[in-house]
């Protein structure tokens, strides 16, 4: 005989969890078939729809401040996923363009987060997914402090 246990209620606590295992999965699968890490893929995918874009656009997409914004982009210019630009209108402003082995990346990175998000869909039906995203877009729109 199971014994069911109590659904977890601490929200907060399980998102945080759930976040953690998901990112080091995640981190595992793009360093083997891509050798970048998440933060890297998440750049890749942000730049694919905004090649092109300011550094500290980039920074405000990936929610990154200043510094990590800075030594992300060093460590992509260095693997030669990124290539870092001044900007013409402002010299002391820094363009960000995807490089061929950027671009080559990127779609790596897209065909693993596809597989990665069916199997976790797996189980749940079209619905429920809807619910989950619909408040997971929510609660990443809940403002800074």
């Amino acid at each position: 005989m199971t014994i069911a246990r109590p659904i977890d209620r601490r929200l907060f606590l399980l998102l945080d969890r759930a976040r953690n295992r998901l990112f080091k999965r995640a981190n595992r699968e793009l360093l083997h078939i891509a050798n970048i890490t998440v933060a890297q893929g998440a750049a890749l995918l942000y730049l694919s729809r905004h090649d092109g874009c300011l550094l500290s656009d980039m920074a405000d997409g990936l929610d990154l401040n200043n510094s990590a914004i800075t030594g992300l982009a060093g460590r992509m210019e260095k693997a030669g996923l990124i290539e870092r630009k001044t900007c013409p209108e402002d010299g002391r402003a820094i363009r960000v363009h995807l490089t061929k082995q950027g671009q080559t990346s990127h779609e790596q990175v897209k065909g693993a987060l596809r597989d990665f998000n069916a199997e976790i869909e797996v189980g749940f039906t079209p619905e429920e997914m809807d619910v989950v995203y619909r408040f997971l877009t929510r609660t990443a729109d809940i403002p800074r402090m």
